[in-house]
Formats: structure tokens, C-alpha cells, sequence
């Protein structure tokens, strides 16, 4: 049986992959370097690397950590005036709502989540958050899914991820949870092949497939 549902945020519920690409930009922009949509796609979404590693990996000097705090200005501004649900989700949360118990797990910095969720006023939904700030290893790790059954004490059997990008159901996998991937713009060409389910929207998702995935 499936008694918890796990979300991502950035890509799946939210459209603001293309927030963080575009906030990493300006910020390495501003510094003098480039990064391409496709660049960030591959590093950030696909592989589940950051700003270190990308810092690392072109041999930029430049120092991470205040890229980051500067990219994260430059998010949270972009939040104002572009921040929204992606397709579907606000829906999905409501079919779910009192039926399954349900967490959000995401990679990203908790100012970050805590951003979007405060702007969009939907933090109320989750008994449990989970960011980076609460493990070691982010995703394709399975640490934060494993993170987020423990606080809710659920073994990973009873847990369905719902996630966009192949590190997030590698991640989910790896944790022994049932996974359904929806491919966004950016993520379009991930491996989906370990995916439980593989839909076009979340609008796809519905109570009865929750069910019976369990």
C-alpha cells in the first residue's frame, strides 16, 4: 500500500528550473563567465552537481560560495515576478489532500524552497520538508528520500516519488521507493528507464494510479 506521496519542488510542482538557470547566469555572467541553458541542464538537473563542481570542472577562478549567495539574490528576485505552479500540480495536491500523506524532498538551498513556498503558499500541504541543509548526499543519492520516511516513519515500500529528472528517480530508486517520472522542458532527454511510470503531465496522476501502484 502507498501512504505517502513524495514530491520534488523545482521542475515538477514549480516551473523554476528555468529560474535557477537563469540566476546562475547572471551571477557567473556578472564575474565574467558564460553558461549555457544546455550546460546547466546536463550539470544541475541531469547529474545533480553544483556550483563547486561547475567551478571545479572549468577551471574558473572564482570563488563558489559567493556565486551561490549571489545566484540566490538573483533567484529570489526572479521569484517575484515569474514564479508558478507547474501544470496540473495545484490540482494534484488537492486529489491527494487528506487521502495520502504527503513531504516535499528537494536538492535545492532551504532558502530557496522555503521562497517558493512562502510566495505560493502551499507549504502546508507537507508533514515534512526536506532540503540539502538536512543530509549529506542530495540526489542521485537516495539520502533524502531515506530522510523523509524515517521523519515520518514509513518504511520506502509505503512511499511513491513523483519526480522530473533522472536524478531524482535514481535517487528514489536507490531508496527502494516506486518512482513517477514527468519530463519538463529541460529534462526531456533523461533516462527515464528505472522510472515505476513515465507520464506527460501531473495532470496524468491520479488517485486511482497511486493505488494501484502500491
Amino acid at each position: 500500500m502507498i501512504s505517502t506521496v513524495i514530491f520534488d519542488l523545482d521542475g515538477l510542482l514549480t516551473d523554476t528550473e528555468r529560474l535557477h538557470y537563469e540566476a546562475y547566469r547572471r551571477a557567473l555572467a556578472e564575474a565574467g563567465a558564460s553558461l549555457a541553458q544546455e550546460e546547466y541542464a546536463e550539470h544541475w538537473i541531469r547529474r545533480g552537481q553544483g556550483i563547486a563542481d561547475f567551478v571545479r570542472a572549468r577551471a574558473l577562478s572564482l570563488d563558489p560560495q559567493k556565486l551561490r549567495q549571489r545566484k540566490s539574490e538573483h533567484y529570489l528576485a526572479l521569484l517575484e515576478a515569474h514564479l508558478q505552479f507547474r501544470p496540473g500540480a495545484l490540482e494534484l495536491l488537492q486529489r491527494l489532500h487528506g487521502r495520502k500523506r504527503m513531504a516535499l524532498a528537494s536538492s535545492a538551498r532551504s532558502d530557496a524552497v522555503q521562497g517558493v513556498l512562502d510566495r505560493l503558499d502551499f507549504g502546508r500541504d507537507f508533514e515534512v520538508v526536506a532540503t540539502e541543509a538536512d543530509v549529506a548526499r542530495v540526489k542521485p543519492h537516495p539520502d533524502l528520500f531515506l530522510h523523509v520516511a524515517n521523519r515520518m516513519g514509513v518504511s520506502p515500500a509505503e512511499c511513491l516519488v513523483l519526480e522530473d529528472a533522472e536524478k531524482g528517480v535514481l535517487a528514489a530508486r536507490a531508496a527502494g521507493m516506486k518512482v513517477i517520472a514527468v519530463p519538463q522542458p529541460l529534462t526531456r532527454d533523461n533516462d527515464f528507464s528505472q522510472a515505476t511510470r513515465v507520464l506527460r503531465s501531473l495532470e496524468d496522476v491520479t488517485l486511482e494510479m497511486v493505488e494501484s501502484l502500491g
